[in-house]
C-alpha cells in the first residue's frame, strides 16, 4: 500500500534512535514543562508501561482544582486497583452487549443518507458522530448538554501551545461543575445510565467519592469519544485505498475485528502515554534522572521493524498483530478497549454491507492538532453502493 502519514514530526529519529531528550515536547496539561525523554523502541516501551514502581503514572502535580489528577489513567497502585475494579463492575461486557442493537441503528442512521449523494466527509458527519452518541448515551448525559461536552473534550484534547494552557484549565473545571451537578441528579434519581452505577459501584464496601466519579466521567468521555472518533476514522483511511481488503470483510465480518486492529498499528490513534520517573534509572542507553518526565510512543512502538515486519504495510495476517500497543499495555490498559472494538466492529459491518469507499481527493488529509491523539481533521470520501 502506499506510505502512510507520519504521526509525528520526529517519527523518522524516533525509529532509529534509542531513547532521546526532546525539548521540544509539550505536555497536554502545560507548556511549562522543559522537554521529555521519548521511548520509542517496542521492547523499551512495554519495559516502561510494565513498571509503574519505576515510572509513575502520577506525572500531573496533583491539585485540589484539578479533577484530572485523580484520574484512573494517572494514578498509581495501590489506589488504581481499588478505582479500576469499581470502574470495571460499572463499565461492564454485559452493559456493552446490551448497546450493540443501538449501535447498529445509529451506524445505519448515520450513513444512509450519504448513500444517495455518493459522497460523505467521513470525520465529521460519521466517526465524530458515533462515538460522541454513544458515551454520551452511555454515561447518561443529557441530549441538550452533548454538544457542550464535547467541546470541553476538544479542548482538554488539544496541543497547550496552540489552545493554551488556561482553555484547558477552564474547560476542565467547568467539565468538573457539570458532572459535579449532574452525580447529584443521579444519586437523588438514579437511572439506568453508567453515572448512577458508578455512584452506587462497591468493592469490599468501598465506593468511589464523588471527586472520583467526576475524574472518571471525564476520562471516559475523553477516552470513549476522542480516541473511538480517531480510531474509526484512521482505519477508514486505510481501509479506503485498500478496495480488495473492503471486500473481504464484506463478505467475512469475522476478519473485521483483526483488520481493525492492524489498522490501528499502522496508523495509531494514542500518540503516546507520559510517565514521570520515580528514581534514577537506565533505559538502554539513556540515563533518566528521578523527576524527569518520559513520554512512550506508541505509534513508534507500533512501527518497530525488529517485531513488526514491513511495519508500514498493512497486513491483518501478522503473526503477532495482538502484540500491537494501540490500546496500552500493562495496568492502564484501555478500560473502554471493549466498547471501542464493538463500535468500530459494527461501523465497519453497516458501511460494507452498504458500499465500497476511495478517497474523493488527492489532497492528503490533515492531522488535527492534538497532544493526545492521532487524527485527521477530515476524510472526503466517496461511497459507491453496492
Amino acid at each position: 500500500m502506499k506510505t502512510l502519514l507520519s504521526q509525528h514530526p520526529l517519527h523518522p529519529r524516533m525509529q532509529a534512535t534509542h531513547p532521546f531528550f526532546d525539548t521540544s515536547f509539550t505536555p497536554y496539561y502545560s507548556d511549562h514543562i522543559p522537554g521529555a525523554w521519548q521511548v520509542t523502541r517496542y521492547e523499551d516501551v512495554v519495559a516502561v508501561l510494565s513498571d509503574y514502581a519505576t515510572f509513575s503514572s502520577e506525572y500531573i502535580p496533583k491539585t485540589d482544582d484539578n479533577v484530572f489528577t485523580r484520574n484512573l489513567n494517572v494514578t498509581d497502585p495501590p489506589k488504581h486497583k481499588h478505582l479500576r475494579a469499581l470502574a470495571t463492575k460499572a463499565f461492564s461486557p454485559a452493559i456493552i452487549a446490551q448497546s450493540e442493537g443501538w449501535i447498529r441503528q445509529q451506524c445505519e442512521e448515520l450513513l444512509l443518507p450519504h448513500l444517495s449523494t455518493g459522497s460523505i466527509e467521513f470525520v465529521g458527519d460519521f466517526a465524530l458522530q458515533l462515538p460522541h452518541r454513544v458515551i454520551s448515551r452511555l454515561l447518561g448525559v443529557p441530549d441538550a448538554e452533548v454538544e457542550k461536552v464535547r467541546q470541553w473534550i476538544i479542548a482538554v484534547a488539544g496541543d497547550p501551545r496552540v489552545i493554551g494552557v488556561e482553555i484547558f484549565g477552564r474547560s476542565m473545571q467547568e467539565m468538573s461543575i457539570f458532572f459535579s451537578e449532574l452525580i447529584q441528579k443521579r444519586t437523588a434519581h438514579p437511572e439506568d445510565d453508567l453515572i448512577s452505577q458508578l455512584i452506587v459501584s462497591e468493592v469490599e464496601g468501598n465506593r468511589l467519592e464523588t471527586m472520583d466519579v467526576i475524574a472518571m466521567c471525564v476520562a471516559i468521555f475523553l477516552g470513549g469519544y476522542e480516541t473511538t472518533k480517531s480510531s474509526l476514522a484512521n482505519a477508514m483511511y486505510i481501509f479506503s485505498q485498500l478496495p480488495d481488503v473492503q471486500a473481504h470483510l464484506a463478505a467475512h465480518n469475522e476478519d473485521i475485528p483483526k483488520a481493525v486492529t492492524e489498522a490501528l498499528r499502522v496508523l495509531s490513534p494514542v500518540k503516546g502515554f507520559p510517565r514521570i520517573a520515580a528514581k534514577d534509572v537506565m533505559v538502554s542507553s539513556a540515563a533518566i534522572k528521578k523527576g524527569d518526565l518520559v513520554n512512550v510512543s506508541v505509534s513508534t512502538a507500533n512501527k518497530d521493524e525488529s517485531v513488526f515486519a514491513h511495519p508500514d504495510a498493512f497486513d491483518m495476517d501478522r503473526a503477532n498483530l495482538n502484540q500491537a500497543l494501540s490500546f496500552g499495555h500493562g495496568i492502564h490498559y484501555c478500560l473502554g478497549a471493549p466498547l471501542a472494538r464493538v463500535e468500530t466492529r459494527i461501523a465497519f459491518e453497516t458501511i460494507f454491507s452498504h458500499a465500497r469507499v476511495r478517497l474523493a481527493t488527492a489532497v492528503a488529509p490533515e492531522p488535527e492538532i492534538s497532544a493526545l491523539v492521532y487524527s485527521l481533521k477530515s476524510l472526503p470520501l466517496a461511497l459507491d453502493k453496492i
